[in-house]
């Protein structure tokens, strides 16, 4: 009964996401590996990865400082960078001026195409294999966010092989659930994170380094499993909420019609 309007679902969908990321929505397990161990592992996977030569060496983030650290409800959770979660990058648009780059199947996009849900929208415009190695690639299960802008901030999970722009940063995540790390970089607490440390007041303007440098709270992978189911229940008693709704406003209305027909 509390939320009948459509702004009070929305509200609820924000509150049940920041819950998501402070372990309210799922009880911990103290036998699950600890977030410093998974760390651990992601690091030791960035080297390996430098080492083969697949990705570039990054510059060593900041350790994160005690005012920095979130209040975290387990000793298993840690507060993380973003940066130290993954493989980052900023997009590219190839030369305009060489047509062969855009004559392709590979999806191109940019701000417009990520909506406020962070779902996709289909782009129309498309790279060759040419024109791909002057973007950035993103794959399935990376993240991309827009970082300039007045859509600055939202976000989506690449379903398939795209190219971006440079309007966009993402993320490969290393042993990282994807979705979990979507909802965590999803909250209100980020968003005013990103808006902190953008330049630009009409236009703001989060650069890579400082993106990556946001933190964000990091759980035990088996707990962001949990969380992403709990996630996924709650949000579809959500969309229940919002049809229940719908179709009691088209009764109200078909009521009143009848009642006004009836009337006249």
């Amino acid at each position: 009964t509390l939320f009948t309007t459509d702004h009070s679902i929305n509200k609820l969908k924000e509150t049940i996401l920041q819950l998501a990321v402070m372990g309210k929505l799922v009880p911990q397990d103290p036998s699950d590996e600890p977030a410093s161990v998974l760390l651990e592992k992601i690091a030791a996977e960035k080297e390996r990865l430098v080492k083969e030569g697949k990705i570039k060496k990054q510059k060593p983030l900041p350790k994160v400082s005690d005012e920095e650290k979130l209040d975290l409800i387990s000793e298993n959770w840690q507060t993380s960078r973003l940066g130290n979660l993954g493989v980052t990058s900023t997009g590219k648009t190839p030369s305009t001026s060489n047509s062969e780059f855009f004559v392709g199947n590979i999806p191109f996009v940019g701000p417009g195409q990520i909506t406020p849900t962070g779902n996709w929208i289909k782009s129309d415009k498309s790279l060759s294999d040419t024109g791909l190695q002057q973007s950035s690639e993103a794959n399935p299960n990376d993240i991309l966010m827009v970082c300039i802008g007045g859509s600055i901030g939202k976000s989506a999970i690449a379903l398939e092989n795209i190219a971006f722009n440079q309007q966009i940063n993402a993320i490969k995540p290393l042993f990282i659930e994807p979705r979990y790390l979507k909802f965590a970089i999803t909250t209100k607490r980020f968003y005013r994170a990103i808006i902190d440390n953008s330049s630009g007041s009409a236009t703001p303007i989060i650069n890579r380094s400082k993106w990556e440098a946001l933190v964000v709270p990091i759980p035990p992978l088996a707990e962001q499993h949990r969380i992403v189911a709990k996630v996924d229940e709650l949000m579809a008693l959500c969309d229940q909420l919002r049809s229940s709704l719908q179709k009691a406003q088209e009764t109200q209305i078909l009521l009143t019609d009848a009642v006004v027909e009836n009337a006249l």
